[in-house]
């Protein structure tokens, strides 16, 4: 058992999501999983693949969440790839924040608004979602899956950016105030792309991270 020879995530392209506001999303009578891309969001995914296809050409596999915004951007990159779904990919689960705006809860839930402030984002679960541990518990797994399944091969994923804040931090260890910090400053691009390889040492395969945040559509769009 061994990590993939290469491994690069995708955060997916621009979607419905992305142009509204936390309460303009509650509003919104569409799931959070069924947001689609925005003409802008396809136009990005069409950029970044075809930068993917001039620097690493194929992969030997392809995943995506389940979330219809991951899997157009797939579709877009890589036309007839192959595509696995696993909902161990797919973004946290927020539960009542995804269909009350911020005063409907504090109107109906006026404890909430006070736990969260006193908990802090990574421990907070709001009612019927997760919080950042439970969806650190399923990229634990995924990364078992990478491990066992995917040694020396090439891997392509996309995913969110919660998701790969999250994923960075469980393989470089840096602490929960900085994975605080990246959320807090939208660090992760659009379809921006982060490249890891798996490097040998002493014996002891691990992932090394060649780049993050590449972002071929900037300035072009």
């Amino acid at each position: 058992m061994g990590w993939p020879r290469r491994l690069v995530l995708v955060r997916h392209a621009e979607s419905e999501g992305n142009v509204r506001s936390v309460d303009e999303r509650a509003q919104y009578e569409v799931a959070t999983y069924a947001y689609k891309l925005t003409k802008r969001g396809r136009q990005q995914a069409a950029i970044t693949g075809k930068y993917l296809r001039q620097e690493f050409n194929r992969f030997d596999v392809y995943y995506t969440s389940y979330y219809t915004r991951a899997k157009e951007t797939m579709r877009i990159m890589y036309p007839r790839a192959k595509i696995y779904e696993d909902p161990r990919l797919a973004e946290s689960q927020r539960g009542i924040w995804h269909t009350m705006t911020k005063d409907e809860i504090a109107k109906t839930y006026p404890g909430e608004m006070e736990r969260k402030k006193r908990e802090g984002l990574y421990h907070f679960r709001p009612l019927g979602g997760e919080n950042w541990p439970d969806v650190e518990l399923r990229i634990h797994s995924f990364m078992g899956t990478l491990s066992r399944d995917y040694d020396d091969q090439d891997v392509l994923i996309v995913i969110h950016g919660f998701w790969l804040i999250l994923f960075q931090r469980l393989v470089e260890h840096f602490s929960i105030n900085e994975a605080v910090r990246r959320f807090k400053n939208k660090i992760v691009e659009n379809a921006s792309i982060t490249i890891y390889d798996g490097v040998v040492k002493n014996g002891h395969s691990r992932l090394v991270l060649q780049a993050e945040n590449i972002v071929p559509w900037k300035d072009k769009l």
